[in-house]
């Protein structure tokens, strides 16, 4: 397999002819886009490749003031030959690349006969070259519908763990889903419908609208197919005035969430639960339920956007905002548990998966140490349900009682909204050094399977 590029054997032979070119051009162009992540990934540094090791952050900003093209999130921070900072744009340094994906992009949209996904391929061309995204992330968000979902160019900031500016370029190819994306639309509207209140003096950005995806993923290019998610919000988190204006789609990859919860999530439930657990809930509805998880979470990332997160928290952001929305997650389920629309039983699945996807995260940072940030927040609700005495251990496994478990999630739902409405960098890092990740989670390594993520 091509470094940072992933295949699900999913078929197409349903396809049409027409679909099949389609698809062979994307799959050329998300393969050119590995390379490009590559270069930008590097977990030796807080600010991967993207800065100069030698630059200490006090340097970056200073030279940021002088040329905001620093910071920006589409450069890579090098020195002239005086030894000053300098912004190179990834339009000039993959210039190359970039064409030629350009290129393979125009040619989808010539044979497809989807016109708003004709009209976004031809936009994401011109933009990847200009570094200029927006008018191509509009048209995107009018591809909802489209039999074919593709993604191509920077987008998400985890790697950029110093400043949490610089986006990574990443693909994901997928077919549309049609009979799951309708169950779980339905699903996505009753969770948002309550409004929430937020905190006095938080700048909050209200999204407009939430749509979603299911799809069966074909491809992973760059940071996806490092990272291996279940799910992906777009716009990014950072364009929020495109969430404001005209919303976001996440994207759920049912091959990913079968993968996960077969290999990881079903083998943990196992070791670590009681016997009388195990006979309460069936490895089939304990998928579903998975997939409802993975649904919650990335509704929920757009439940509570506040403009100045990012510029308050700086790197912390990722370790508050994954935990926020698993935390909101569960609370809003069990709003809907009042109103008729969720069981208790599928509340308590809902809690022993995401306790078992905290023991996830745990067992794959040391393979995959890029995910130290879901891992971190993990470890601050695992800490919280220890000290709420939620897991209770017996002879054959632990028990839960899921009244306290929901007790302590929502306790924890409170104190992690204050850092992502109001809290600044310092207050985020002496939070966090509270919760050691190896300190939480060390006692548990038993119950862990062993093996590759």
């Amino acid at each position: 397999m091509k470094l940072f590029v992933k295949k699900f054997p999913i078929k197409v032979a349903h396809l049409s002819r027409e679909e099949k070119r389609i698809l062979r051009l994307l799959i050329s162009a998300a393969e050119l886009i590995a390379p490009l992540y590559a270069s930008q990934r590097n977990p030796k540094h807080l600010g991967a490749s993207f800065y100069p090791p030698d630059a200490a952050r006090e340097e970056i900003e200073k030279a940021a003031q002088r040329s905001p093209e620093i910071l920006s999130p589409y450069t890579f921070v090098e020195r002239d030959s005086s030894g000053e900072l300098i912004a190179v744009p990834y339009r000039v340094k993959f210039k190359k690349e970039l064409s030629k994906v350009a290129t393979l992009l125009r040619k989808a949209a010539q044979i497809t006969r989807d016109s708003s996904f004709k009209a976004y391929l031809r936009a994401r061309a011109d933009d990847l070259l200009t570094d200029h995204y927006d008018r191509s992330n509009i048209l995107w968000l009018k591809t909802g519908k489209s039999r074919l979902g593709f993604i191509i160019g920077p987008f998400d900031r985890y790697i950029d763990k110093l400043f949490f500016q610089k986006r990574a370029y990443m693909a994901w190819i997928g077919m549309l889903d049609e009979e799951e994306t309708r169950k779980m639309e339905r699903f996505k509207a009753a969770l948002l419908a309550s409004e929430r209140k937020y905190l006095p003096g938080a700048k909050r950005v209200k999204v407009s609208e939430v749509k979603i995806r299911v799809e069966q993923t074909l491809l992973f290019a760059g940071l996806t197919a490092d990272f291996i998610f279940t799910g992906n919000t777009l716009p990014s988190s950072a364009d929020l005035h495109l969430h404001k204006k005209y919303g976001s789609i996440f994207t759920i990859f049912k091959p990913v969430i079968h993968a996960r919860f077969s290999q990881w999530l079903y083998p943990i439930f196992q070791n670590l639960f009681s016997h009388e657990i195990h006979k309460h809930y069936s490895r089939e509805e304990l998928e579903v339920m998975f997939l409802k998880l993975s649904v919650v979470h990335h509704a929920c990332h757009s439940l509570m956007r506040y403009r100045d997160a990012i510029p308050r928290l700086s790197g912390y952001f990722p370790y508050f905002d994954e935990l926020y929305t698993d935390l909101l997650g569960i609370k809003g389920c069990g709003s809907l548990l009042l109103k008729g629309g969720f069981t208790n039983r599928e509340l308590e699945m809902l809690i022993l998966l995401t306790i078992c996807h905290s023991f996830y995260y745990y067992g794959a940072l040391s393979k995959m140490p890029h995910v130290e940030q879901f891992t971190q927040g993990h470890a601050i609700l695992l800490n919280f349900l220890l000290e709420g005495k939620t897991l209770q251990r017996n002879k054959n496994g632990f028990r839960v009682d899921f009244h306290r478990a929901f007790m302590a999630i929502s306790q924890l739902a409170s104190i992690v909204e204050y850092y992502m409405a109001l809290g600044n960098r310092n207050e985020a890092r002496e939070f966090l050094k509270k919760f050691p990740i190896h300190k939480t989670f060390g006692d548990f390594d038993k119950y862990i399977p062993k093996g590759s993520p």
